[in-house]
């Protein structure tokens, strides 16, 4: 058995200690051997069946959260994001000149006078 060493002991150890063995001690003594070693199997048993009964508890309480996460969390939308691949938004600023361009030419004013001459 693995040694254990505990610094300091959970509260209502002692008591439960004291419980077990006066219960033994009232055990005739060519039966007691036999007697606590099936108490302790049991006392292991409840305790190891305690421990599975509260991971499952645990488990299915997580389970539960996750799959309400999920309701909750709306799906990735595909057709938007197709759309806004293959149609970037347009820009409604005016584009910019480029760098080494030359200006461009003033628009041609049309007046009826102007035409005349």
């Amino acid at each position: 058995m693995a040694n254990l060493t505990v610094k300091a002991a959970p509260r209502g150890t002692k008591s439960l200690a004291k419980a077990f063995f006066s219960a033994a001690n009232e055990i005739p003594e060519t039966e007691r051997a036999g007697v606590v070693k099936a108490a302790l199997a049991q006392i292991r048993e409840e305790i190891a069946a305690t421990k599975a009964k509260a991971a499952a508890v645990k488990a299915k309480a997580a389970e539960k959260v996750a799959a309400t996460a999920a309701k909750t969390q709306s799906p990735p939308a595909k057709t938007a994001t197709k759309t806004a691949a293959k149609s970037p938004a347009k820009s409604t600023r005016k584009p910019r000149a480029k760098r080494n361009a030359p200006p461009a030419p003033p628009p041609a004013v049309s007046n009826g006078a102007a035409a005349e001459s």
